[in-house]
């Protein structure tokens, strides 16, 4: 089967960063004698250069997925990586997000993506059929050709994560300084858990890793700058200051900080309840949400609005229902938005 070079790479999405198959197989064939290597892995590739798991199945392609799900728990038992800030991170990388080597696949072999992860640089060798048709094959990475692609990746998203630091100092609006540390703590959260990997692929390439920037300092400039980024909060119609708050909390578990008094920063907005008459034997009542995060020169920098109808058996439970609803939209939608805001000038 000839082979050809393709250059394999996919963005860190969700754990181990994108995902690139290839190697060559040869097929023993079924009724073969059994290879050594299908119950002795570490005979053809050496631990010591080779991360390795022998997968089974059906068909080539099930083992296939089955050996790349086995080298994939190798590293799920000890990373766990958040998936907000994967995504975030693919906004923030620089566009050079793509991981590349040179690798060698077969013509008719597909990247078959896994469920909640993908590996990079995964080749496959040899494969051997037995008589009851079970297909075996080899699943490996190559220790050090991989730490060469991590060490790369690692690299550019240190100097990047850097460049987000010094443009912070830079900023004289407080919600842009704060934005550009945020998008640091993105990266560097991603560069941690790259280093993660590393030390289980080849740890010498890992404990070798310089950072220009100090994470423990970045942690508490991040921290600080939180601390100053105070709030007022002004909502017409909420007269029993339940999404009032909702806001606050929504804001300090964010690690700022909500004054009643006047403050640099604002969320301002309103909130209107009605009931309305349907035909059902329920009780409903729509409501509606709008609110506006402003910055110190009372600049408009993040807008919410969300309209919605519950539904329950009385107007109590429906109110009850509504100001959940709204709960849920803030967590979701209004802390998204402002992550959007700090994503959209640091990632240029």
């Amino acid at each position: 089967m000839k082979s050809k070079k393709i250059i394999a790479a996919v963005l860190l999405a969700g754990l181990l960063v994108s995902c690139a198959t290839g190697g060559s197989v040869k097929s023993n064939g079924g009724g073969k004698r059994k290879p050594g290597w299908v119950d002795d892995k570490h005979s053809v590739y050496p631990n010591d250069k080779y991360l390795v798991e022998i997968g089974e199945g059906s068909s080539l392609k099930s083992s296939k997925q089955n050996g790349q799900a086995s080298l994939a728990r190798i590293f799920k038992t000890t990373i766990q990586v958040d998936s907000t800030v994967s995504t975030r991170y693919k906004d923030l990388s620089d566009g050079k997000t793509i991981l590349e080597s040179q690798m060698e696949t077969t013509a008719d072999e597909s990247i078959t993506q896994l469920s909640d992860e993908t590996l990079i640089n995964v080749h496959f060798g040899e494969s051997w059929t037995n008589d009851e048709g079970r297909v075996y094959v080899v699943a490996y990475i190559d220790r050090m050709e991989t730490a060469n692609i991590y060490r790369q990746r690692i690299d550019n998203d240190a100097n990047r994560t850097d460049l987000f630091i010094r443009k912070s100092a830079g900023q004289s609006d407080l919600i842009r300084r704060y934005g550009f540390l945020d998008a640091a703590r993105v990266m560097d959260s991603e560069i941690q858990s790259l280093r993660e990997q590393l030390e289980i692929i080849y740890q010498p390439f890992a404990r070798a890793v310089m950072l220009p920037y100090n994470p423990e300092e970045l942690g508490s400039l991040h921290a600080d700058t939180a601390e100053d980024m105070v709030y007022t909060i002004a909502l017409e119609g909420d007269e029993k200051g339940k999404v009032a708050a909702v806001v606050s909390q929504v804001l300090t578990d964010r690690g700022f900080s909500v004054f009643d008094e006047s403050a640099p920063l604002s969320v301002r907005g309103r909130i209107s309840m009605e009931e309305v008459t349907l035909n059902n034997d329920y009780k409903n009542l729509r409501w509606n949400l709008f609110l506006e995060m402003r910055n110190e020169k009372g600049e408009v920098v993040v807008t919410m609005e969300e309209k919605q109808r519950e539904t329950a058996i009385s107007l109590d439970e429906a109110e009850a229902r509504a100001y959940r609803s709204m709960e849920e939209m803030m967590q979701k939608k209004f802390i998204g938005a402002l992550e959007s805001y700090f994503d959209s000038y640091a990632g240029n």
